[in-house]
């Protein structure tokens, strides 16, 4: 048996298509802003037993009527609906990049500041309005963990209180909170995310995890696999083509042999090689950069091993021209032979690379642009292309991203495909959710 999954805040729909790869769930409707992303989300749900009706509009715009409709146009009356799910955009429950930290290899948040009342906030109620005119069995909500601290009419972490209570006490659901990491589920990607899951059919749990760091997995926990790695992500794709569509819809040996991993095997399900695999042009300066950057490493520890390394050229030149140290250093730079880039202070994973034996870290909607984080393909002087990006989010190689809002052919315009890939929700951390919830509905 199929329950029913309507999806609002969709961009691309990596939520529902974790649901629907479940095997449990059909996708009845699909909701977003972006034309881009709900053109995609349409797409690639183009072949399911049930195609979702989509809604292009704001969700505080939209008459329930309109909902209902739709609904009721797949077959679903407003109160059987069996799932809601749903991020509503996290802008305003973002924090600023300098208060990030690594801790145990996943992103941290220190030193939280109050924010300014954020208007998007009241997305979450407008999420939680039609919530409460459905009804439906299960209600998920997706965002970032900074969710649970955020202010609201004042106090920090009000926000997720409220939106407890609210699911509680006035809508009568049982509800289960935490911060999951994706990596824990397969995905090849330390991202978390603040889950809200709410019931009511009874208790719900989170699903347990299937991975974790392999330092930790012991005889104790002989069910749990290794983190996915990197390498086991994208080593199987080739070079990509800058800028143009060449290699999608090709033929299967695009495919690098031998270098085949369980994951990409899972990632495998398109006839023809995938498309997506698109790299944007770099900069010269931005090149220059990342061509001495390891693997892994961040950007404290690179610049400083290049402040060394530039200390002795600087010397050595100021003693061969009889210059002090500052003006030889300047002279160096006019020269080409010193970068001055490797002297300013960046965000600790700004220009950094990937590593082949480690999960990515989170991938962003500006994973096109190498200043902004740990973006850059682990050999290859660039940065990772949009099917790799989606490779690392869980997204199998037949989901194709539409880059125009009207031609489905349009595959390679790389700011908003990747905007698309770092908004979403990764398919299998979705799918485990889903597998969850339809045990749940089973029993019911």
């Amino acid at each position: 048996m199929k329950y029913s999954v309507a999806e609002f805040f969709s961009g691309c729909g990596g939520f529902s298509r974790g649901f629907t790869n479940s095997g449990r769930f059909n996708a009845v409707l699909g909701n977003d802003v972006k034309p881009e992303a709900l053109r995609t989300f349409e797409f690639n749900h183009r072949q399911d037993d049930v195609t979702p009706n989509i809604i292009l509009d704001d969700i505080r715009q939209i008459p329930f009527q309109k909902i209902d409709d739709a609904l009721l146009d797949r077959g679903i009356n407003p109160d059987d609906l069996d799932c809601l799910i749903g991020g509503p955009p996290c802008q305003g429950f973002s924090q600023l990049r300098r208060s990030e930290e690594l801790e145990n290899g996943i992103v941290k948040f220190r030193g939280y500041s109050k924010l300014a009342e954020d208007p998007r906030n009241d997305l979450v109620l407008s999420f939680l309005a039609v919530a409460e005119h459905l009804r439906p069995k299960f209600l998920v909500i997706e965002n970032v963990p900074q969710m649970l601290n955020h202010g609201f009419n004042g106090r920090l972490g009000h926000l997720s209180e409220t939106v407890i209570e609210m699911l509680e006490k006035d809508l009568g659901y049982q509800v289960e909170v935490g911060i999951l990491t994706a990596a824990n589920y397969g995905v090849p990607q330390l991202r978390e995310r603040a889950i809200f899951i709410a019931s009511r059919i009874g208790s719900i749990n989170f699903p347990k995890a299937t991975h974790a760091d392999p330092q930790t997995i012991s005889p104790q926990t002989p069910d749990l696999l290794p983190w996915t790695t990197v390498a086991d992500a994208i080593n199987d794709l080739p070079s990509p083509s800058d800028a143009k569509e060449i290699l999608g819809g090709k033929e299967l040996d695009q495919y690098i042999r031998g270098k085949e991993s369980t994951f990409s095997s899972l990632m495998r399900t398109s006839k023809t090689f995938p498309f997506n695999h698109i790299t944007r042009a770099y900069k010269s300066s931005v090149l220059d950069i990342i061509a001495e950057m390891r693997p892994g490493q961040t950007w404290a520890t690179e610049s400083g091993r290049m402040r060394e390394k530039y200390g002795a050229v600087i010397n050595s030149y100021a003693r061969k021209t009889g210059l002090s140290d500052k003006v030889a250093r300047k002279e160096l730079e006019r020269l080409g032979i010193i970068n001055p880039s490797f002297f300013k202070d960046y965000y600790w994973s700004a220009y950094t690379r990937l590593a082949w034996n480690l999960p990515s870290l989170t991938i962003t909607a500006n994973a096109n642009f190498l200043g902004s984080g740990r973006f850059t393909h682990p050999e290859e002087s660039r940065g990772i292309t949009m099917r790799e990006a989606a490779r690392l989010q869980s997204f199998d190689d037949d989901f194709r991203f539409i880059t125009s809002k009207t031609d489905d052919l349009c595959t390679a315009r790389i700011g908003i495909g990747m905007d698309m890939i770092g908004e979403a929700v990764p398919p299998l951390l979705a799918q485990a959710i889903a597998t969850e919830i339809a045990a749940k509905l089973d029993n019911h």
